[in-house]
C-alpha cells in the first residue's frame, strides 16, 4: 500500500513533467542557453520520475527475483547520476536567467563544476564498489558515505543559486525574482518534508511543480514579444539592458533606424508594419540568434552583442550597412529603405535603459547621419535633455541681462533678459543648443515663465524708474504664444509683481507658418493693447522676415548681428544693412542693431539713424548683481 502512495506521488511529477515539457517545445522557444538549461533540469526531473516508478515497480517484488534485484540496481543507479546533476543544472540555469553565464569565462565555469564532475564518477563507480548506495538479498535499501557527499554537494549548488539570485536581485525584473524564490522555497519545502516524512515521496513532486512555475513566469516571454511578428519588444530591451548596466557588464549595441518606413504605407496603402519588421529580422537572424534583436519601434532594431562577441559587432555592422544599400522586396514591391545604422557600446556610452528608449524614439538629422555622428548627437541631446528638466525641478536657471544703448551710444536704454543653464554634469550649456531642445520636449514654457518671474521680480525693485531706464526685453517663444491662453497667462504672471506693463519688451522671432499668422497677430494685438511693448528679434536670419512686421505691429526690429558684420565686409552687405533700416524705419518702427563691437560700427549705425544698440562694444551678458552695479556705473 506504501508503494502505491510512493508511485502516486512519482507518476503525479512526471504528468506535470511531460506537460511543461510538451507546453515548452509548442512555444517553440527552445533556442537560448536559458531555455536549453531549463529542458536539461526538466529532463533530469522527467528520467528521475521514470526511475524512480520504476523502483517502485521492482519493489513490489515480493518473490525477491534476480530481474528484480538488478533492476533496482540498474534504475536507482540511472536515478542518482540525473539526480546529482540536478542542483548543478539547476545553477546554470539560474546563471542565465540573472545573465550571471555570460560573464562567467569557461575555465571558471569548470572549475565551478569540478564538485558536480566528482559525484558523477562517485556514481559510475557504484555499481562496483557501493560507495554510494547498495541494496541487500532482502531488497533493502542501504545508504553508503558517497551519497552523503552528493547530499552536501547539491546544497552546495543550491546554495550558489540562491546566492546568485540574491545578488542579481535588483537586476532581474520582479516577476522573475519571485519565480526563481518561489522555485528555490518549493524545492526545499518538498525535500525538507521528505526528509522528516519518509514516506511522503514529495521531493520529485515539488521540483516538477516549480519547474512548471519557472515555465509559467520565466520562460513564457510573451509579454517580452511583439504579438504578431515574435521579435522582442522595447520591455525585453528595457530589461535585458537594465540587467548588463547593474551588472556593470560590457556589451555593444547595433542601433538600425529606418528613416523612410512609411514608404510601405504610401505604396501599398496598408500601414501593417509586420511585413517590414519580419523581412529585416529574417536578415539579422542570418547574423545573430533571434534572441539577439529587438525592434523598440516599428522603425528600429536594436542587435545586443555581449562581452564575448563585442569583437565581432563591427563586422554585424558593415553587413547591415551593406544590405541596407540594396532593395527590400516587400508586398511583392522592391522598397529603398534609408537607415542610420551605428554602435553603442555600454556602459561606456550608454548609461541608462532610459537612453536606449531615447535613441529609438529620437528623429536624427540628416546632417548628423550623414556624418555617422549619431551616437554623439543622442548622447549630447539626452545629457542636454536631461539638464533641462533638472534645472526646471530644482530652478537651476540663471537670468542675465546684456544693456542696451540709445542712439548716441551713452545713454543706457534698458536690457534684454537672457536664460543661462550650468548642470553639474555637462557644464555651461548655451541658450542656442538647449532653446530648441526645450521647445521640442515642452519644456520652453516652464524656462519662459521662470525668465518673466526673475524680471518681474528686478523691475519690482523699481530699479528701472530710479535710473531712468525703459524696459527690459524678454524673449518669447512662439510655440508658447500659440498655446491657448497664452495673453491671460502672461497678464496675471507680471500683474503678481504689479509692475507696470510698459516696463516690458516682449521679444518674438517670427518663424511661424502662413497658418498661423492670425493666432500670433491676435496675441501681439492683446499684449500691445495691455500697455506691452513688442519686438521682432532676428531680423535678417531667415526666421523673421517683411511680413511678420506687416502683420504683428512690431515696435522694434532688432537687426541681426550677420547683416551687420557682413555690412562692415562688403559693398552689398552695406546697401542690405542701410535699405533694411529704412525700411524699418519707413515701416514706423525703431531699430535695434545686435551684435555691436567696435567704434567703427557705432559710427557707421549712427549715420543710417539707428534707435538702440546691443553688443560686446557696451557690455557682456550680466548676472542680476552685475547688471544692477553696472547701472551704477552708466
Amino acid at each position: 500500500m506504501i508503494n502505491q502512495f510512493h508511485m502516486a506521488f512519482f507518476a503525479t511529477a512526471l504528468a506535470i513533467t511531460v506537460f511543461v515539457l510538451i507546453f515548452t517545445l509548442i512555444q517553440k522557444r527552445t533556442d537560448k542557453p536559458q531555455n536549453r538549461w531549463f529542458l536539461i533540469v526538466l529532463f533530469i526531473i522527467l528520467i528521475n520520475s521514470i526511475s524512480e516508478l520504476t523502483t517502485s515497480v521492482f519493489e513490489t517484488d515480493y518473490a525477491k527475483s534476480i530481474t528484480s534485484y538488478w533492476g533496482l540496481i540498474v534504475s536507482q543507479n540511472i536515478y542518482f547520476l540525473f539526480h546529482s546533476a540536478l542542483c548543478p543544472m539547476l545553477y546554470d540555469y539560474v546563471s542565465c536567467v540573472t545573465g550571471k553565464s555570460r560573464r562567467r569565462s569557461l575555465f571558471k565555469s569548470f572549475l565551478l563544476h569540478i564538485p558536480f564532475i566528482c559525484t558523477e564518477i562517485l556514481v559510475l563507480l557504484n555499481p562496483f564498489y557501493n560507495c554510494v548506495f547498495y541494496y541487500d538479498f532482502l531488497f533493502k535499501f542501504h545508504r553508503n558515505w558517497g551519497e552523503y557527499i552528493i547530499y552536501w554537494v547539491a546544497v552546495f549548488y543550491f546554495a550558489l543559486s540562491v546566492f546568485e539570485l540574491l545578488f542579481s536581485w535588483k537586476a532581474i525584473t520582479p516577476r522573475r525574482s519571485v519565480a526563481l524564490s518561489y522555485l528555490f522555497l518549493l524545492t526545499m519545502a518538498g525535500v525538507v518534508i521528505q526528509l522528516l516524512y519518509i514516506d511522503l515521496k514529495t521531493e520529485l513532486f515539488s521540483e516538477a511543480l516549480a519547474l512548471m512555475g519557472a515555465m509559467l513566469a520565466i520562460e513564457n516571454e510573451d509579454d517580452r514579444m511583439h504579438v504578431d511578428t515574435g521579435i522582442y519588444n522595447r520591455i525585453a530591451l528595457h530589461n535585458d539592458v537594465h540587467n548588463m548596466l547593474i551588472m556593470n557588464e560590457k556589451a555593444g549595441l547595433i542601433f538600425i533606424k529606418i528613416s523612410n518606413a512609411n514608404i510601405i504605407e504610401r505604396v501599398t496603402r496598408s500601414n501593417n508594419y509586420d511585413a517590414l519588421a519580419i523581412a529585416v529580422t529574417d536578415f539579422l537572424k542570418t547574423l545573430v540568434p533571434r534572441y539577439k534583436i529587438y525592434s523598440p519601434s516599428k522603425e528600429c532594431f536594436v542587435i545586443i552583442c555581449d562581452s564575448n562577441e563585442l569583437d565581432k559587432a563591427d563586422g554585424y555592422l558593415s553587413k547591415i550597412v551593406e544590405r541596407f544599400n540594396n532593395l527590400w522586396d516587400i508586398y511583392d514591391n522592391s522598397f529603398k529603405l534609408n537607415a542610420s545604422v551605428f554602435k553603442a557600446v555600454i556602459p561606456e556610452q550608454i548609461h541608462s535603459h532610459e537612453e536606449i528608449a531615447y535613441i529609438a524614439d529620437s528623429i536624427i538629422p540628416q546632417s548628423v547621419i550623414s556624418e555617422h555622428g549619431e551616437i554623439e548627437w543622442i548622447t549630447r541631446r539626452s545629457e542636454i535633455e536631461r539638464a533641462i528638466k533638472n534645472s526646471i525641478n530644482n530652478q537651476k536657471f540663471e537670468v542675465f541681462y546684456q544693456p542696451t544703448f540709445c542712439g548716441d551710444g551713452k545713454v543706457l536704454h534698458g536690457a534684454e533678459a537672457l536664460v543661462r543653464m550650468h548642470d553639474e554634469n555637462v557644464g555651461d550649456i548655451s541658450p542656442e543648443e538647449f532653446i530648441p531642445i526645450a521647445e521640442q520636449i515642452g519644456f520652453v514654457d516652464q524656462i519662459d515663465d521662470f525668465v518673466l518671474h526673475q524680471v518681474c521680480q528686478l523691475i519690482q525693485t523699481g530699479v528701472l524708474e530710479k535710473n531712468n531706464l525703459d524696459c527690459i526685453n524678454v524673449n518669447l517663444s512662439v510655440v508658447q504664444c500659440l498655446r491657448p491662453g497664452f495673453f491671460n497667462h502672461i497678464i496675471a504672471i507680471v500683474d503678481q509683481y504689479k509692475v507696470k506693463h510698459s516696463s516690458i519688451n516682449f521679444e518674438i522671432t517670427e518663424s511661424v507658418g502662413a497658418e498661423n499668422y492670425s493666432v500670433l497677430s491676435k496675441v501681439a494685438h492683446q499684449l500691445k493693447g495691455a500697455g506691452f511693448s513688442l519686438s521682432m528679434d532676428d531680423y535678417g536670419t531667415g526666421y523673421s522676415n517683411v511680413e511678420g512686421i506687416f502683420s504683428l505691429d512690431f515696435d522694434i526690429v532688432k537687426i541681426d548681428k550677420s547683416i551687420l558684420w557682413n555690412a562692415m565686409r562688403a559693398e552689398r552687405g552695406r546697401v542690405i544693412l542701410e535699405n533694411s533700416i529704412n525700411m524699418v524705419h519707413g515701416l514706423g518702427c525703431k531699430v535695434l542693431v545686435e551684435g555691436v563691437e567696435t567704434d567703427n560700427q557705432i559710427h557707421e549705425l549712427q549715420k543710417y539713424g539707428v534707435d538702440y544698440f546691443q553688443g560686446y562694444y557696451f557690455s557682456e551678458p550680466l548676472s542680476k548683481k552685475e547688471f544692477l552695479e553696472y547701472i551704477k556705473v552708466n
